[in-house]
């Protein structure tokens, strides 16, 4: 029964990365103030706080299209805008980061953060401007912290591919309709053919996927 249950385990956690191409990080809050659960590529940002400039504006909109808003991971595909769907956001923001520059150890040597700019939609945007607003006025004296805990964008409402996991394993894990609870070598031989089926298709698609990904790349960069 161990093996059959190690068997679901794999096969869970090979079809929720490799067929579904979700991200364990993924089901995690993501901070208002710092890199989402959805962020996966940045661009690195000037030390001076400007905003993107028009060429960065646009692998950022390649990067949003394919990876979606790293806050929420929304890829905006219902959006009734036609370019510019994402902002490229600071993070750490620009008033978290002159806050850190700010600190008494840092400020003498001129040690400052490091900034990289991540594709945000308009809604988480304004949602962070809100609060980091707020919090400036109210003089937080950790801006890094807001934005996080209760504040965090919670994923666990909004349905995604990644979600149909557990019904794929429930149904690639049946056994023979024939086989009772006491037939456990039939139940766990079934189970071990079909994880080596699934597992040759992963092996499939997966090369597929990387040469999409990697067409993908040449082409945006």
């Amino acid at each position: 029964m161990h093996t059959l249950q190690t068997n679901r385990c794999v096969l869970g956690l090979l079809t929720y990365k490799t067929i579904f191409r979700s991200n364990f990080i993924s089901l995690s809050p993501s901070s208002y103030t710092a890199r989402g659960s959805f962020a996966r590529i940045g661009i690195p940002a000037p030390p001076n706080f400007n905003y993107a400039t028009k060429a960065q504006r646009a692998k950022l909109e390649s990067i949003g299209k394919w990876w979606g808003c790293h806050t929420c991971g929304s890829r905006m595909i219902f959006s009734n805008m036609s370019k510019n769907k994402f902002n490229g956001d600071h993070i750490p923001p620009v008033s978290v980061a002159k806050q850190i520059n700010s600190r008494w150890y840092r400020k003498p040597f001129g040690w400052k953060v490091s900034q990289k700019f991540y594709p945000q939609c308009r809604n988480c945007s304004n949602k962070q401007g809100g609060l980091l607003s707020s919090a400036v006025n109210a003089g937080h004296r950790n801006l890094h912290s807001v934005g996080g805990g209760e504040e965090s964008y919670f994923h666990g409402r909004r349905l995604r591919i990644g979600h149909l996991t557990g019904g794929v394993v429930a149904v690639l894990s049946i056994g023979s309709a024939n086989a009772d609870e006491n037939n456990e070598v039939e139940l766990v031989e079934s189970s071990r053919n079909r994880v080596s089926s699934i597992q040759n298709w992963i092996e499939d698609t997966g090369r597929d996927l990387r040469d999409r990904v990697e067409t993908a790349w040449r082409d945006l960069w």
